[in-house]
């Protein structure tokens, strides 16, 4: 999250809902350090400045997700301190709650973990 305050939005949202479900959508320039609030809420859409209309179409299902990460996602503040700004994938990547890795190149449509022509030119473990 940007700051703190970004932080207490997504937790007193969560609260007020009572239990529905909660959706972050993140503007994203830069990694960001998910681990601080994604256990708390059902789905995480990362973007990188696309019109508020695609969002709400993907929301609603009238578009699939389609977008892979193009960067790593850091397990946490510790992995953002310790990691070498000039070398690619060294970092250690979040895991969320069900085991994804926010790694380069991932990303999730309807059907789970995209797996295209993509993710096989540029991801490291394809």
């Amino acid at each position: 999250m940007r700051n703190a305050g970004d932080l207490d939005l997504v937790l007193e949202t969560k609260r007020r809902m009572n239990g529905k479900p909660v959706i972050v959508s993140m503007l994203l320039s830069n990694s960001s350090i998910v681990a601080e609030f994604e256990a708390e809420v059902d789905a995480i859409i990362a973007n990188f400045g696309v019109q508020d209309e695609a969002i709400v179409d993907v929301l609603t299902g009238a578009c699939e997700p389609s977008g892979l990460l193009p960067m790593q996602m850091p397990a946490g503040m510790q992995t953002v301190e310790e990691q070498l700004e000039d070398v690619a994938h060294d970092m250690q990547c979040h895991v969320d709650a069900d085991g994804h890795v926010y790694d380069f190149a991932f990303g999730l449509n309807w059907n789970g973990i995209i797996e295209d022509a993509r993710t096989k030119t540029y991801r490291r473990d394809a």
